[in-house]
């Protein structure tokens, strides 16, 4: 008497079929449907790039003018130092928010970055990164410039990716951390000091050779926009994808090949 086989509750996977794993390493995710699967690129909140920006509290013309520039697409994080005065009251957040349709957030210690939100300094604080995650520490008597800190930190961890931008503000700071950035083959920005309402910063940044632009605020936004997009296109073109080709057999209808090779 022939003896009717249960059906197995827990199958093994086709050894030509991508796991969840393997289709993560492949820059994916898997889903099934009608038995096919199918690998689609998952979804990132990594900003293209994390620009750090120096300016004056007492002159947000330039900042507001960078921000209500800056396009929709562009998918960097924004890190936002300033020197604040000794009256300086007003939150400086809640007034950057009223600029731009970007969340803005007064930074924390261990907060981590993403893509298209802007990130503002506590008054007497100093903000670095590490890696992703910002760490705010106390400026103790405001003795420390935090732009130079925030741009060697930022140089110090992402190399050439990292951004500079130094906008209106008085005095010298971050132009030793532009020569950081710029060592670490990363990009700085300068504002044109002829649009600057205090052009000390720009000038003593534009001095030390080591900016790659100088620009209005304006003309700032879109160059950063343009960055983001070369790093998406970059980072597209380098993320390995799994082709399946259901009409070979398994083991050797996986294949995986990088983005680049696939003609457009």
């Amino acid at each position: 008497m022939a003896t009717q086989s249960r059906p197995d509750l827990n199958p093994s996977p086709d050894p030509g079929e991508p796991t969840v794993a393997e289709s993560e390493l492949a820059g994916g995710v898997a889903t099934r449907e009608n038995d096919d699967v199918t690998v689609r690129p998952s979804a990132d909140r990594d900003p293209s790039h994390i620009v750090g920006l120096v300016s004056s509290a007492e002159d947000l013309a330039a900042v507001s003018e960078l921000l209500c520039a800056l396009p929709a697409e562009c998918a960097a994080a924004l890190i936002i130092v300033q020197h604040f005065g000794s009256g300086h009251k007003r939150s400086l957040a809640e007034a950057l928010a009223m600029r731009t349709s970007r969340p803005v957030i007064q930074a924390t210690d261990g907060m981590v970055a993403e893509q298209d939100h802007v990130y503002v300094t506590p008054a007497s604080a100093i903000l670095t990164m590490t890696g992703r995650r910002i760490r705010v520490g106390p400026n103790g008597g405001g003795l420390h410039p935090p732009g130079d800190i925030l741009f060697t930190s930022l140089a110090k961890e992402h190399g050439d990716s990292a951004v500079g931008v130094v906008l209106s503000g008085a005095g010298s700071d971050g132009a030793v951390g532009v020569q950081a950035i710029k060592r670490a083959g990363g990009i700085a920005f300068a504002q044109y000091p002829g649009s600057a309402r205090f052009p000390g910063m720009p000038i003593s940044a534009i001095e030390t050779e080591c900016v790659t632009f100088v620009l209005r605020p304006n003309e700032i936004a879109r160059e950063l926009s343009r960055l983001s997009r070369e790093a998406a296109r970059a980072a597209g073109a380098a993320r390995p994808m799994l082709v399946i080709d259901e009409n070979a057999a398994p083991p050797a209808r996986r294949i995986m090949v990088s983005r680049s090779s696939i003609a457009s």
